[in-house]
């Protein structure tokens, strides 16, 4: 896997919704080939943010890649304020995507900003792809705009749009419509979301894969600022930006 540090410049930065911005920026050479669930160490322009800042490959094609992206502190706030033909610097593609085998069905979990990291899987397997996003209230189901084609089952925490409540109490709701002799989940989501939809997969030993949002540092591995711990005693602890930010459910502890 090719991974190169490549300039690039900002086409746009536009607020899907408040809080929530698609940066789309052209690189000046393409980027090596990525699976869904990899990821990209951005670095902001200007002085005050020193270290780059992990985010999920949102879509990439024809040398033009795009980040959804919350605005939740200094970093993707000064980003937030980023204009178009200012110059960035990219590094990636990095970490293990998600790995796809044959399987009757395929579900995909999505809570927030988590619909970021599987954006690219579900374009992936296209009508294969069973979508349920959660999210806060009907102004944040314009994340999924261009998802609509494939009838992303809604759940909103206010009710103002779909089912109300969280994304997982949808997932338990729908299993029954959707379980299949050879099902797996894929999920991206805040640690609550994950955590719930542990619980109600461990009864029915799924396959799940996960994407872990974790803080990062370096993004290749070498500080071993964003590990997990796991049940392995020989390896009791893996690295999100490198062993990850995609791992078996069930070979990490959350």
């Amino acid at each position: 896997m090719s991974v190169d540090d490549i300039k690039g410049k900002v086409i746009t930065n536009r607020a899907i919704v408040s809080g929530f911005y698609l940066l789309r920026v052209r690189l000046a050479k393409p980027m090596g080939t990525f699976k869904p669930g990899q990821f990209v160490m951005l670095k902001i322009p200007g002085n005050d943010i020193f270290l780059r800042r992990p985010f999920s490959i949102y879509a990439y094609g024809k040398n033009v890649l795009s980040i959804l992206y919350k605005v939740v502190g200094k970093g993707t706030g000064y980003l937030g304020r980023v204009r178009k033909d200012q110059e960035v610097y990219v590094l990636g593609p990095l970490g293990n995507g998600f790995r796809i085998v044959k399987r009757d069905t395929y579900a995909i979990v999505a809570g927030g900003i988590g619909i970021a990291g599987v954006h690219s899987l579900i374009k992936t397997l296209k009508s294969k792809a069973v979508v349920f996003y959660g999210c806060t209230n009907k102004d944040e189901v314009a994340l999924v705009n261009d998802l609509l084609h494939y009838k992303p089952e809604i759940a909103t925490i206010d009710g103002s749009s779909g089912f109300r409540g969280n994304v997982v109490d949808l997932l338990k709701k729908q299993w029954g419509s959707i379980q299949s002799t050879s099902i797996e989940v894929f999920a991206c989501g805040p640690d609550g979301m994950v955590k719930s939809l542990r619980a109600f997969l461990k009864k029915r030993g799924t396959a799940c894969q996960v994407l872990v949002e974790e803080r990062m540092a370096c993004g290749l591995g070498l500080c071993f600022g964003c590990v997990k711990k796991t049940p392995d005693e020989k390896e009791p602890y893996k690295r999100v930006c490198k062993e990850g930010p995609v791992f078996n459910l069930w070979e990490i502890y959350l």
